[in-house]
């Protein structure tokens, strides 16, 4: 049994957690990799509604060379532990509306750790009031998102919904207005938008906001892009778009 960095290895140290109140994200499993212990991390992962996935030999063997100490044995199952103790959607909001026009970022479906730390950190750095994260398809918060954050996820509020639609419902409920990016919008992220409470939301990197969740924006902007790729990195537009926020603010206090 072990832990480091937020993982958990070991069949009997991966049973213990689930059998805990230990809060396991994800667990990992080598392809091949059969017991009776195997067995019950399955059932007790799915009866928790907790994410496990198999890799082939060569990417598990990184993945516990990454993670697990020298000489040591994971036997074939590693353990994502929660590693920021999240909020839910109404103890952020609560907290968000201490401060007048506060900013509260939603991200839909990003899966990449390295983005998700990136956008983490511009959005501490912004003094957004949060972050807003769906309960599946999202990246966890690994010990990679929070370096890639500089430490931001350690500060930074995080609440998570298991519909984004009903977190952004409530946004609104409070008097957020809730500006979603596309390629597609009529409006300039540079446009005079963010007088109020502001609830961002930033798609995935692939295929950016899903359609569902676009409808429920009250508006949409776009960062113009003059090269021949169309399109920034989900962690690259969030941070423009945040610190223009900033900017604008700035500028009418003064």
């Amino acid at each position: 049994m072990s832990e480091e960095k937020g993982y958990i290895y070991g069949k009997n140290a991966v049973l213990e957690a689930l059998e805990s109140e230990s809060k396991i994200v994800k667990i990992f499993l080598c392809y091949g990799v059969q017991s009776s212990q195997i067995s019950s991390i399955y059932n007790k992962a799915g009866k928790k509604r907790i994410q496990c996935v198999v890799y082939d030999k060569r990417k598990f063997g990184e993945l516990e060379k990454n993670v697990c100490p020298p000489d040591s044995r994971s036997q074939g199952v590693i353990a994502l532990r929660q590693m920021v103790e999240p909020l839910t959607v109404s103890e952020l909001v609560k907290l968000a509306q201490k401060k007048q026009n506060s900013l509260i970022i939603l991200l839909d479906e990003i899966t990449d750790p390295h983005n998700l730390g990136a956008i983490a950190r511009s959005a501490e750095c912004a003094g957004a009031a949060g972050i807003i994260l769906p309960e599946r398809n999202t990246s966890p918060i690994t010990p990679v998102a929070i370096k890639a954050s500089a430490g931001a996820l350690e500060h930074l509020p995080i609440a998570y919904s298991s519909n984004l639609n009903v977190a952004i419902k409530k946004l609104k409920d409070e008097g957020f207005w809730l500006i979603g990016t596309s390629d597609k919008a009529q409006k300039d992220y540079t446009e005079d938008l963010y007088d109020s409470p502001i609830g961002l939301v930033i798609g995935s990197e692939g295929s950016g906001i899903r359609q569902s969740v676009m409808k429920h924006c009250d508006i949409l902007v776009k960062i113009p892009i003059a090269g021949k790729i169309n399109s920034l990195n989900a962690s690259v537009a969030a941070g423009v778009i945040i610190f223009e926020i900033v900017r604008q603010r700035t500028l009418k206090i003064k």
